[in-house]
């Protein structure tokens, strides 16, 4: 057994940066343990605690992360991990820990701790999971989540009870985003059954901002604008290239609170830049929510053509009367590739109850989904259990006024110049429903 211990400061200069620390590992170690502390918890005066998240690199690449965690210590060996972190032989070579430091506050430095011990006794293999479960089910219209955490990043959920979640809320989809990880990502798609689908993906948590990577099964470089020719840009074109769904997550929400770092979207050259895809309602909601969705239809008209979804972005129990805005997807059919497929292109509206569909036909009789392009015709809104609820019209970033609607209804429509959207409003103003785009070409 062999033990590296190493030690140091971080200060204010360190807020926001990624220390790297590196020790060797032998030949022959089947184990790797880590153990850190920080002292102290806060700095005097501030507000919020310190945070600092490990990422652990092998000489073969990143081997996971767990953000925003009370439990920073860490055991990886060839066929399990702690939570956070991905299993696999432990390579000979040198080792890495980038102490990634969210929230460094001074003016007195934060001395930390890493203690790592190399075991070399043998591993059992465990016995191979079954095949996951497939849920068979053709085209329509799925209801679920693009958003959500368990214990392999910063919430209190273990896996099952993220599916349990889901479960109970009549879900046919659920999507584990953990912050900068995957490693909950294999035993997650072992919950599915014919009921419900269970996908993968990464929420990308930077300094800067948040995005979501759908559909992946790897590790993806989330430190934008931290280390020369790393940009944001960069990796979403990369998560595109490999045919991902790149999401700009809740881009209004606070930069920097308690529970959250980096959460405001503030990469300027990505405004949205090459994004498709934004995340107009996160969690229940809420002020920032609406920002957002004004931002969006700024960025609508710039010019720009896009894709709207929602999460609920879970980090503990919920009650079921949150009002949560889930995506209603038309899908091909209920199994990943349909359901990012539909996603990419906008066939999807977000609701916490009521159904709004927008559509188009054609001069020619031909049928334009929410997404599509139409160049000429008529656009049509549908709905239903909208009992006490407004219709609102949004054309060209210009928002009409509540329009008084029964419970069960349609209404048929003129073409505006560019684009236009749906929503359905209590009295208040709050949001219950709403489309994604039709384009005018």
């Amino acid at each position: 057994m062999i033990q590296h211990v190493l030690e140091g400061a971080l200060t204010e200069a360190d807020h926001k940066a990624h220390i790297p620390v590196s020790f060797e590992v032998p030949k022959g170690t089947t184990r790797l343990n880590g153990t850190f502390s920080s002292t102290p918890e806060r700095a005097p005066g501030t507000f919020f605690d310190h945070m600092v998240c490990l990422t652990v690199w092998g000489p073969d690449g990143s081997r996971g992360t767990r953000h925003n965690n009370p439990v920073r210590d860490f055991a990886i060996d060839a066929y399990s991990a702690t939570p956070g972190f991905t299993p696999g032989p432990i390579e000979p070579g040198v080792w890495t820990v980038y102490l990634d430091c969210f929230r460094v506050l001074g003016p007195d430095p934060l001395n930390w701790r890493l203690e790592i011990t190399c075991e070399d006794a043998p591993i059992e293999a465990p016995a191979p999971l079954p095949a996951p479960v497939r849920p068979e089910r053709g085209a329509g219209w799925y209801r679920g989540d693009l958003h959500a955490h368990t214990i392999h990043s910063d919430s209190t959920l273990e896996l099952p009870d993220l599916a349990a979640f889901a479960r109970s809320r009549g879900l046919d989809f659920v999507t584990l985003t953990d912050h900068n990880t995957i490693s909950g990502v294999p035993a997650f798609e072992h919950l599915a059954d014919q009921g419900l689908l269970t996908m993968g993906g990464i929420e990308l948590t930077t300094h800067y901002g948040h995005a979501l990577t759908l559909g992946t099964r790897a590790w993806t470089e989330w430190r934008g604008n931290s280390f020369p020719g790393v940009t944001m840009p960069g990796i979403a074109a990369s998560v595109m290239e490999a045919g991902h769904v790149f999401v700009i997550a809740h881009p209004r929400a606070p930069g920097d609170d308690e529970g959250c770092t980096g959460c405001r979207w503030e990469y300027k050259d990505m405004m949205p830049g090459n994004a498709k895809v934004v995340e107009i309602w996160n969690g229940p909601w809420a002020d920032y929510n609406e920002e957002g969705l004004a931002l969006f239809h700024s960025w609508l008209e710039a010019g720009h053509k896009l894709a709207a979804t929602s999460g609920t972005d879970i980090h503990g129990p919920r009650e079921k009367d949150d009002k949560q805005g889930f995506n209603h997807v038309w899908a091909e059919s209920l199994t990943e590739a349909a359901v990012l497929d539909a996603v990419r292109a906008g066939r999807n509206y977000i609701s916490s109850g009521p159904r709004l569909i927008l559509s188009g036909q054609t001069a020619d009789g031909k049928s334009v989904p929410m997404g599509g392009t139409i160049g000429d015709g008529t656009l049509s809104i549908g709905w239903s259990d909208a009992e006490g609820l407004a219709l609102v019209i949004v054309a060209d970033g210009v928002r009409g006024g509540l329009i008084d609607i029964p419970e069960v209804g349609a209404r048929d429509m003129g073409l505006p110049r560019r684009w236009l959207m749906a929503e359905l409003r209590g009295s208040d103003g709050r949001l219950h429903a709403v489309t994604n785009p039709i384009f005018v070409g």
